[in-house]
């Protein structure tokens, strides 16, 4: 293997996930210039040698680099694998028009593009590299692209079991590389590590690259809008500012340490309303602040909600729900005559139903949640347990409609609001905000 030579960035990531392997998924989220293909390619060629070095007759000795396109795939990794990394005279046979080299023992490296991943789907990966996972656009999604192909490629054939049976030194791996581009699955993957203590993020802007000319950054300064030089100079999530619930910060607002619900501690449920999706976000209220410990999704409709609501909190807790005020007119796949509100007042549940006989105006419900969130004084009494995968989800990723900046109007377009919406009808129910007008003020992050 030719000699390689990483910068310290690149090393530290280097060394959780091959010398101390305390990384088994890594997610990098990197400014332009770090040097990602470069190093993408090197830990591509490590785990080609760790597979070269056991025997010939074990199966699935496979080693992907997924990039955007073919082109990109092709002709950014083929030139450093094969001349600076020694891969082409390493290698038993190689073909660059299909991006494939094989090396002894039956290790095969692939270059795919991820317009073409569904071609890996069954197959076995000991080591995958997800390249600029944020401009994965064509075909399927990469959240399914990552749980229906790629992850199951790796866990099922190269899973910790096996891995020691072939006498691999490590379980299957992945690295997930990219610059930021908004709030997509790419932040999801990088988010893994506060639930999975077998991912690790890194955030490198370019002040972490040698590469980098501190001249030329200041030039680009004045090309580019700010936004797009946080993306890809800062390896910045912020997008273009029109967040709903602007004050939502995951560092903040997102607390493992939150207690759970103590023996006869009230419980507070914010449901929205929607046949097979039900959303619901369970929380307390403790000193003012409202700590989110808990959510439900995927009920069928109202009354299997409010079953297993009951089935959950009534033994020991009392339980107030905040419905979506449409309820109480409209039935969620219920018999005629009967609404959502009637079925959540049934004796047999014993909830304490609380809602506007009307829906406030949408700017002073998310006003409300915002003043939670943080005050202009930056009191913060609104916080969530990272469990809550889907509500935190939904404040952070809900938007104004960009084609109505004058009116209060939700972008419903990703079906990711329900969460909020629910959040909104608890919250401005409790802590109200009066005497706004209907026109909104786009949001900013702090």
């Amino acid at each position: 293997m030719a000699d390689i030579v990483l910068h310290p960035g690149q090393s530290e990531v280097f060394k959780d996930m091959f010398v101390n392997q305390t990384t088994r998924f890594g997610a990098v989220c990197a400014a332009r210039g770090w040097g990602k293909s470069y190093f993408a390619a090197a830990t591509a060629m490590t785990a080609v040698h760790e597979l070269m070095a056991l025997d010939a007759s074990i199966p699935n000795k496979n080693v992907y680099i997924i990039a955007p396109t073919y082109e990109q795939v092709r002709d950014i990794y083929w030139p450093i694998l094969a001349y600076e990394m020694g891969a082409e005279v390493l290698s038993v046979r190689s073909r660059r028009d299909v991006g494939r080299f094989i090396f002894p023992n039956n290790v095969e490296l692939r270059l795919v593009s991820y317009e073409a991943v569904e071609r890996l789907r069954g197959k076995g990966a000991y080591f995958v590299v997800g390249d600029e996972i944020s401009s994965w656009k064509k075909g399927i999604g990469p959240k399914e692209a990552w749980e229906g192909i790629i992850q199951p490629a790796i866990v099922t054939r190269w899973g910790r079991a096996r891995a020691a049976y072939y006498g691999a030194p490590s379980p299957g791996r992945a690295l997930n590389i990219s610059t930021p581009k908004g709030y997509n699955f790419f932040y999801d993957m990088y988010n893994y590590q506060e639930t999975d203590s077998e991912w690790a993020s890194y955030h490198y802007d370019y002040t972490k690259s040698p590469y980098i000319d501190a001249d030329e950054i200041e030039r680009i300064k004045h090309t580019i809008d700010p936004i797009e030089f946080a993306s890809e100079y800062m390896a910045s999530f912020e997008d273009s500012g029109n967040n709903v619930f602007y004050c939502f910060d995951r560092k903040i607002h997102v607390r493992k340490d939150l207690d759970d619900f103590a023996e006869g501690e009230n419980v507070h449920a914010m449901i929205d309303f929607n046949v097979g999706i039900m959303a619901t976000s369970i929380g307390a209220i403790r000193a003012g602040q409202l700590h989110i410990l808990y959510e439900k999704m995927g009920h069928p409709d109202t009354e299997n909600l409010a079953i297993s609501l009951a089935a959950d909190y009534n033994k020991e807790h009392k339980v107030f729900v905040y419905p979506d005020p449409t309820g109480n007119s409209r039935k969620t796949s219920a018999p005629v005559g009967i609404t959502d509100f009637s079925i959540l007042r049934d004796p047999t549940y014993k909830f304490t139903l609380l809602s506007r006989k009307k829906s406030p105006p949408i700017v002073d419900s998310v006003a409300a949640v915002n003043r939670k969130l943080m005050t202009a004084a930056g009191e913060v009494s609104f916080f969530i347990h990272p469990r809550c995968t889907n509500t935190i989800k939904s404040l952070e990723r809900t938007r104004w409609m960009d084609n109505n900046v004058n009116t209060a109007t939700i972008d419903k377009s990703d079906n990711i609001e329900h969460h909020s919406d629910g959040v909104r009808y608890g919250v401005e129910y409790v802590w109200p905000i009066r005497n706004r007008k209907g026109v909104i003020h786009r949001g900013f992050n702090f």
